[in-house]
């Protein structure tokens, strides 16, 4: 299966995609949303500044949200989720690709498991955590993650990796890790089991979970998420009215165009 399978029947109308970097999502023209400057030395091209747990979008604005191989980026997904319920309008998409552990880098580290997930969403964790630090910088494959065979070689960078990580943190700067981990298990739980909670503001439903995915690269698990409200009547104001009420529409007063970032 490839995007092409599963984009033209569900990312339609106004939407994001956050974190697109060098490889967007094909077949829609969405706003792009970035939080970094660069990313691996190259540069980054985005429309407009966002965090996934903070995106300057109105309420029930959007059709859909796309995010590929960005929620283990972020130390709170249920935040991010609970963030991307916020700015969707019911009936609204959420379109993201995770990294199946067991394919990646990652292969060695244990799935995060929901408990800890939950307790950072209780605990409001930003980016800003040293927690995943030594798991990931120790954990990882790191002959497959630098692309270097040297054994000495890559305890040092391993090293010198956690030290720069942890540096960051005690200055109050946020770090850019794979904070978490995922294989299907744990990926589908965060989405269903959550879903449940009381205290979670969110409430999905699965339209489509796809392993081995895409096809091209087969280390993905795709799912495909619709919002689930009771709130229907905003939904139902056609978005030239909307516009008309917020000129900005569907983005907040407060969004600060990706070319001004510093």
């Amino acid at each position: 299966m490839t995007h092409q399978d599963f984009v033209p029947k569900f990312l339609k109308g106004i939407g994001a995609e956050i974190g697109a970097f060098e490889s967007p999502i094909p077949g829609i023209k969405p706003i792009y949303i970035d939080k970094f400057k660069e990313f691996g030395g190259k540069p980054c091209n985005a429309d407009y500044y966002g965090e996934v747990t903070s995106l300057a979008f109105l309420n029930e604005s959007l059709d859909y949200i796309v995010a590929s191989h960005v929620l283990e980026h972020s130390a709170n997904p249920i935040a991010a989720l609970a963030e991307w319920y916020r700015v969707l309008k019911p009936g609204g998409i959420v379109y993201a690709v995770v990294p199946d552990k067991r394919y990646t880098w990652d292969r060695e580290r244990p799935d995060t498991p929901m408990e800890h997930m939950i307790e950072d969403f209780r605990n409001g964790v930003t980016d800003c955590d040293a927690t995943h630090i030594e798991d990931f910088a120790y954990g990882i494959d790191w002959g497959d993650f630098a692309a270097i065979s040297d054994n000495r070689l890559i305890e040092e960078q391993r090293r010198q990796y956690a030290d720069s990580c942890k540096e960051q943190v005690a200055r109050g700067e946020e770090i850019n890790i794979h904070f978490h981990v995922f294989s299907p298990g744990n990926f589908k739980s965060l989405i269903l089991d959550t879903s449940h909670m009381d205290t979670i503001p969110y409430d999905w439903e699965i339209k489509a979970f796809q392993e081995h995915f895409p096809a091209e690269h087969r280390n993905g698990i795709l799912a495909i998420l619709e919002k689930r409200s009771k709130k229907k009547w905003r939904h139902c104001i056609p978005t030239i009215v909307r516009k008309l009420l917020s000129p900005s529409f569907p983005l907040t007063k407060t969004a600060i165009p990706f070319e001004t970032v510093g």
